[in-house]
């Protein structure tokens, strides 16, 4: 079995490859979900600060100027190296296999040979969790997370000084993704797999990792500390929105049968029927796939790993958060967080290693023949009644999933699960065919596995061509239209994501493709995907809970007919510039182009709000700063410059009275003129205005957190504390 190392190890190599060969070798981009929206302009953003030489603790380009916080040193390497379209295509790649390696570690550490390592390192990177989540703070902690187990156990067994530096380090690593949940589960795996009550040294060097991790993540801890101040996460979510996302049975049943809800990446609503266990009707997880194949091989390791079925107990109750026993000590813990299915982790990371071992164990002690051909010919038997009677079949499914008996399961129990089962119940066969084999067949057995996963998983993180991101010539034609009209001024769109029912192209249509959904939100830059383009905009959904109070829009408010609902907010914040499929009220907006872009059949109008209020302005009292008032008088003169994400420079020719800015205001920004410091107060609920004594006057104001200093004097602290348990 020594033999298997070198090949299992290309293995892992070759399944990440095969995964992301599109952003590696062909110049293709993610784009799914959260990625083309969220992260990657994020990316961008901070590259091109970084590139000034400045580590951004302030959007102006997002919801109005908001803090912001990038702390996760991988990311901040690539970005500085090679930029954000490269870190975009390696970093999942890179975690994929990190999470590999890590797991094949645990696996060795637990007692498991060369193929279990393999088998436990490949289905821990190739599951539902890791693939369906690619570059969400989950999956960048989760990659972390064996390789911490790892070092801890290694710790408890035989401490050494560095082995306490090689475990902070992980730990901060891990708690700098900001994957909080994944960074809790980390530590109850720990208490889990503990072989036996630690020492007094081992409990000592322990805590030193801890403090030593806590030191080096300070930047991270410190910076999330003052983020979370004002923000829906800060203040605590409540059990509707803490309690999202619980897995119920049905999402867990997709955890063992291929595509059992159907393809979550479906244009519509066809061919996908897990929308009532979903807030929004999408899951948080695009799969917690893990399969026959694996849980057969997991079951085959018996019962005296019990640690490791604990582990698959745990994430198995706290993954169904709501739907479970343990809702009401999970609401209180869901407080600052979300989402009781991320708990899952630990389930597939107990089954990962469950795997390896009935694997090993299975060669061994040999098969009894017949039983280990069971499971796929259940599988199978299962695809044939799907085809055949699929009415029968989704009748049987509704005694345990009334759902089931919808007509959107049926079309999925028609026409997706024969072929699916088919191929799955197959692969189960070929395994328990492989086990009758003996030790000669190890690697085929493990092979098969492997192969489910990547042919269920593996297209969970789709890509598209590399021009994704890049405007088209008729939207591009529309913003530089809205160059010359001076400013600066923000953007508002509406995107197709909330736009009502467009009428779609029918070869789009037949093509059931997302991609479209998400191209055409990019060529309407809904937000925050107008940063890639160098512009500002307001306003977008709190998606994370971190935004401040304000600052963006309840979901239902999002949508062209509520439109003069949101006209007050959106002038306060300086948007000029609204983006919709559909028409605005005339009385507020008029309409200044328009571009078609393929795919749906109304074109992408462009409106200009009437009388935008420009980004700095001069108000008579401070009295005036309590309503928004019209433009600036004539012979008042007040120019903005923002130097860099952190300073902004307002000039002003004015009679004494106040200078409104409208950017977010926050208790870090301080301003002065040439006399020293002057009073930043708040103005229309979450700007910034100051006092003018009148005449020409340059003011400055600046971004000048004081949590910086402490974090990066204690991160100073730790690597000295590290280079010194490293020498000893």
């Amino acid at each position: 079995m020594g033999k298997l190392a070198l090949p299992g190890a290309l293995t892992w190599l070759a399944a990440v490859v095969w995964v992301f060969a599109g952003p590696l070798f062909a110049g293709r981009v993610l784009y799914y979900r959260d990625v083309s929206v969220t992260y990657f302009p994020d990316l961008v953003f901070v590259a091109g600060a970084l590139r000034e030489g400045l580590w951004p603790l302030w959007h102006p380009g997002a919801d109005g100027g908001a803090p912001f916080l990038m702390a996760y040193p991988v990311h901040l390497l690539l970005l500085l190296g090679a930029g954000a379209r490269a870190t975009l295509a390696l970093s999942p790649a890179l975690h994929v296999l990190l999470a590999m390696v890590g797991m094949g570690a645990l696996a060795r550490r637990l007692g498991a040979g060369p193929a279990g390592i393999v088998l436990s390192g490949a289905v821990f990177g190739l599951s539902g969790l890791m693939l369906g989540s690619v570059l969400y703070p989950t999956f960048l902690a989760a990659a972390w997370a064996p390789l911490a187990l790892t070092l801890f156990l290694a710790l408890i067994e035989a401490p050494t000084p560095r082995k306490v530096a090689a475990l902070a380090l992980v730990l901060a690593l891990q708690a700098s993704t900001f994957g909080a949940a994944v960074v809790l589960q980390t530590g109850l795996a720990a208490l889990v797999l503990l072989p036996a009550r630690p020492g007094r040294r081992a409990v000592v060097a322990a805590s030193g990792a801890l403090a030593l991790a806590g030191a080096l993540a300070a930047p991270a801890l410190l910076g999330t500390l003052r983020l979370l101040e004002g923000t829906a996460r800060g203040h605590g979510f409540g059990p509707e929105v803490g309690l999202s996302y619980s897995a119920s049975v049905p999402v867990l049943l997709e955890a063992v049968l291929p595509r059992f809800l159907g393809d979550p990446l479906s244009f519509s609503d066809v061919g996908f029927w897990g929308q009532p266990y979903f807030p929004g009707g999408a899951p948080f997880f695009l799969s917690l796939y893990l399969g026959p194949p694996v849980l057969f091989l997991a079951a085959r390791a018996g019962r005296l790993p019990w640690r490791l079925w604990a582990l698959v107990a745990l994430g198995l109750l706290l993954s169904l958060g709501a739907h479970g026993p343990l809702a009401p000590a999970l609401q209180v813990l869901l407080q600052p967080l979300r989402g009781p299915v991320k708990f899952f982790m630990l389930a597939t990371l107990g089954l990962s290693l469950l795997a390896g071992r009935g694997l090993e164990r299975s060669a061994a002690e040999g098969s009894r023949r017949g039983l280990v051909l069971v499971p796929g010919l259940l599988v199978l038997a299962l695809a044939a009644g799907a085809r055949v009677a699929p009415s029968l079949v989704a009748s049987g499914w509704a005694v345990v999933v009334p759902e089931a008996a919808h007509p959107r399961a049926l079309d999925v129990i028609a026409r997706q699960w024969p072929g699916e089962l088919a191929v799955t119940g197959a692969l189960t066969l070929g395994v328990g065919l492989a086990l009758l084999g003996g030790r000669r067949w190890l690697t085929v057995a493990a092979l098969l596995v492997v192969l489910d996963l990547l042919r269920v998983n593996g297209g969970l993180s789709p890509s598209a061509e590399g021009r994704f991101y890049d405007l088209l010539p008729q939207v591009q034609a529309l913003v530089e239209e809205t160059d010359a009209e001076g400013g600066p001024f923000r953007w508002f769109s509406y995107g197709v994501a909330h736009s009502p029912p467009l009428t779609w192209d029918p070869a789009v249509a037949r093509q059931a493709s997302a991609v479209w959904l998400f191209y055409l939100d990019r060529q309407s830059l809904l937000a925050r995907t107008h940063v890639l383009d160098g512009l500002e905009g307001a306003f977008d959904l709190d998606r994370m809970g971190l935004a401040p109070k304000g600052s963006t829009l309840a979901p239902a408010q999002a949508h062209p007919g509520r439109y003069r609902e949101i006209h007050p907010l959106l002038r306060a914040a300086n948007v000029r510039w609204v983006l919709a499929f559909h028409p605005l009220p005339e009385d507020l907006v008029r309409r200044r182009g328009e571009a078609h872009l393929p795919g749906v059949r109304e074109p992408l109008l462009l409106h200009e709000l009437r009388q935008p209020l420009p980004r700095a302005f001069w108000v008579p009292d401070s009295g005036a700063r309590d309503a928004v008032p019209p433009a600036s008088p004539a012979g008042v003169d007040v120019r903005y410059r923002g130097r860099d994400p952190h300073t902004v420079e307002v000039a002003a020719s004015t009679p004494p009275g106040f200078i409104v800015v409208l950017d977010g205001h926050h208790p870090d920004w301080t301003a002065e003129d040439r006399s020293g410091p002057i009073p930043l107060r708040q103005a229309f609920g979450r700007y910034r205005a100051f006092p003018t004594p009148g005449g020409e006057q340059v003011f400055t104001l600046r971004y000048r957190p004081s949590w910086p200093r402490q974090a990066f004097a204690l991160a100073f602290l730790g690597l000295v504390g590290l280079g010194i348990l490293v020498r000893r």
